[in-house]
């Protein structure tokens, strides 16, 4: 397969808060793309406002008066980074050594961390050797109640932002400089948050995908990467849009009690901050009060809107976000092309009905629909034996499994070096 040079999308940000929030005006802290050596801005349109640069990246403080709806959009090439090419962005800092909001290690987290490099010296085997144990130790869920690498091992699930955090929490633990990442994946044919980490091997900053460590199989050939656990640690697809890095970032806005204890929104518990309400509050780390991260804009509302059936709606685009890409292109690879059938859900319903009803009394006079409506029926089948497979991947048993496995490779690695 041919590996596109560049690629170059215009992304497109969103923030309407009016369905929350019944302010005169809020402050509006808004993530803005960064050059990073992987990713470069060759054009940027926001509102105008504070900006702020530091190690967490490019971000701008603006007023949004009662009505007004925050939109950044951004044109950004970015390109494949492949192993032993690092990112253009400077050294560790005190943000990059020490615990944060997400990342607060324990015993549990320590110990996994020192059973994970026990005998590896090499600062790029150890971080390899922790995005695996990172991998092995969660299957996927969306986390709706709590985030954080100690709430996630002990209950063994988590998603991309979970891996991310557990990663960095054993990176931490092992004296390794590392960070969560945020941002986008603006793939042809996928459109969606991720979060990632970056970690220092002593010469320069490695990308890491914990997640797709363990999910390359099923994910790395939609973002035209490999399977393999080595293809998404110090190597990164080119599909990736950075918006902050970090957690607990500091919150540059007027800090004020709300003035309702009956909030509605987002409500999450998050390892070191407590319960955080997203929109309504900055929560405090360290006694500073914190934005947890940034991949979407953050506000604090003061006076909420009563939920009504007018607001409802207007609440489900309170984040927005759309890419325009170069035209698409059919996937090369048939496996590919079967999930992508299978996730548009609309598309495959349809598939399944109108290939079953209509495919035994076609008329002989339409040979190519016929077969166009069979390939169809293929794919759609073979994407869903894909997607049970993802399941079988996922489950609490494979997990079982695989850790014992990793297990006994680690204990097998150890009575050879000795």
């Amino acid at each position: 397969m041919k590996d596109p040079a560049n690629f170059t999308a215009t992304i497109t940000l969103r923030f309407d808060p009016w369905g929350y929030a019944a302010d005169d005006a809020l402050e509006v802290l808004l993530p803005i793309p960064a050059d990073d050596g992987y990713q470069r801005v060759l054009e940027v349109d926001a509102p105008s406002g504070r900006d702020i640069t530091d190690a967490h990246g490019h971000r701008r403080l603006i007023r949004l008066e009662r009505g007004q709806i925050a939109t950044v959009t951004a044109r950004v090439e970015t390109q494949r980074l492949v192993p032993g090419a690092y990112l253009d962005l400077p050294p560790p800092g005190p943000a990059d050594h020490g615990p944060a909001p997400m990342i607060v290690p324990n015993d549990a987290l320590r110990a996994l961390a020192a059973e994970s490099v026990a005998g590896i010296s090499d600062p790029g085997a150890r971080i390899t050797a922790l995005a695996q144990a990172a991998a092995d130790a969660l299957r996927y869920r969306y986390p709706r109640d709590a985030r954080g690498a100690a709430t996630s091992l002990a209950r063994g699930w988590g998603d991309c932002g979970e891996y991310a955090f557990l990663f960095a929490a054993v990176c931490q633990a092992s004296g390794i400089p590392v960070r969560p990442v945020f941002g986008l994946i603006t793939a042809p044919w996928m459109v969606t948050p991720h979060a990632w980490a970056e970690a220092w091997d002593g010469k320069g900053w490695l990308p890491v995908d914990p997640n797709l460590v363990r999910e390359g199989g099923y994910l790395g050939p939609i973002l035209d990467t490999g399977a393999a656990a080595q293809d998404h640690v110090g190597a990164l697809d080119p599909y990736r849009l950075v918006l902050s890095r970090h957690t607990g970032l500091p919150w540059p806005g007027q800090q004020a009690e709300s003035a309702s204890t009956a909030l509605e929104g987002v409500t999450l518990t998050l390892d070191g901050l407590g319960r955080v309400l997203f929109w309504h509050d900055a929560p405090r780390w360290q006694g500073l009060a914190v934005v947890p991260f940034l991949q979407m804009p953050w506000t604090v509302i003061r006076r909420p809107r009563p939920s009504r059936p007018t607001t409802w709606l207007r609440r489900l685009r309170i984040w927005r976000v759309s890419v325009r890409k170069p035209a698409r292109r059919l996937p090369r690879s048939p496996w590919v092309l079967a999930d992508i059938v299978v996730l548009h859900p609309i598309k495959g319903v349809a598939g399944v009905f109108g290939a079953s009803a209509t495919l035994p009394f076609l008329p002989a006079a339409a040979p190519i629909l016929q077969a166009a409506l069979w390939v169809w029926f293929g794919l759609l089948m073979l994407g869903l034996l894909r997607q049970i497979r993802l399941l079988r991947v996922r489950s609490a048993l494979w997990l079982q499994v695989t850790a014992a496995l990793a297990a006994r490779r680690r204990s097998d690695r150890r009575a050879y070096r000795t």
